[in-house]
């Protein structure tokens, strides 16, 4: 068994290896988020301190992929220092990557030349920060707006919107999902798409909360938890990016495993040939754990 994993229930083998392999990717970037595995054979994250999306993969040190991701203007007085890059990324069915964009308040659209506005308003408002962001096979699209990249990290009514909210997004209308969060973060769905997770990383928010997307109606609370990235395997079990490491819980919402990293994880993907492969940003360092899914 790995030294990395603390397990508190044995069913958790059914998911993952016992012995998969961590591999440090790379050690030399500022606050790395949002990863997105590509089937070309390599995976993109944002930095989103150097408001850049890298390219990396098992065999390949990290490349330049995108610069100025976040935004044009890093310096403009409404936003965090050091927090104006993109956030979190996915691909559109046609190939074309969405980039979450602190910096411009919305969501684009990179067709591999060039950079557009994609998701931008809401009630004639730019959003505050979109954070992350996950795709429904019918073509909805759930994205997060905490103020994480504001100035102070704070909601600023009289330019962005007045609430932090998590919204659907199909076919260019937009709905409000949850205001039950003062900074929404990571959210996905399970292997299904017919619940959406809700998560944040604050601790006077620790709790994991469930929609179902057929009605985009509230569900339940699944968990007494914190998270940054959340992301479900191929059995519906959830991992959690927390400040302990990487915590898996059952479909109940039981703690079953944790994974523990060098430095903090912010959002993960999977990925590899298989599917199987688990990539970690954590703060300066980027990791794969290879094999981990069963």
């Amino acid at each position: 068994m790995h030294p990395s994993l603390t397990v508190y229930d044995e069913a958790i083998f059914d998911a993952v290896e016992r012995d998969f392999e961590v591999k440090h990717l790379a050690d030399n970037c500022l606050f790395t988020e949002g990863p997105v595995w590509n089937p070309a054979g390599y995976y993109l994250f944002s930095d989103i301190t150097a408001n850049c999306i890298y390219k990396i993969s098992e065999h390949e040190s990290r490349s330049v992929f995108l610069e100025s991701s976040g935004t044009d203007n890093p310096a403009d007085p409404d936003l965090k220092p050091g927090q104006a890059g993109s956030n979190a990324l996915a691909y559109l069915p046609d190939g074309d990557l969405l980039v979450c964009q602190h910096g411009a308040h919305g969501i684009a659209r990179f067709d591999g030349k060039v950079l557009r506005p994609f998701i931008s308003k809401y009630n004639d408002r730019p959003f505050n920060s979109p954070n992350d962001l996950i795709l429904h096979q019918d073509g909805r699209i759930y994205f997060s707006d905490p103020p994480y990249g504001l100035k102070d990290g704070k909601i600023n009514s009289a330019k962005f919107q007045p609430l932090a909210a998590v919204y659907c997004w199909k076919d260019g209308e937009i709905q409000v999902i949850s205001i039950q969060y003062q900074y929404p973060n990571g959210v996905c769905l399970s292997p299904d798409q017919r619940t959406l997770f809700i998560c944040s990383n604050k601790p006077f928010e620790r709790f994991i909360s469930t929609f179902d997307t057929t009605r985009n109606k509230f569900l339940k609370i699944v968990a007494e938890e914190n998270s940054d990235g959340i992301e479900c395997d191929r059995r519906g079990n959830i991992y959690l990016c927390n400040k302990d490491g990487i915590i898996i819980l059952n479909k109940e919402g039981g703690r079953m495993a944790l994974i523990s990293l060098p430095t903090v994880p912010a959002n993960i993907c999977w990925g590899g040939t298989s599917g199987n492969d688990l990539l970690v940003t954590a703060r300066q360092n980027v990791f794969l754990l290879k094999g981990l899914q069963r």
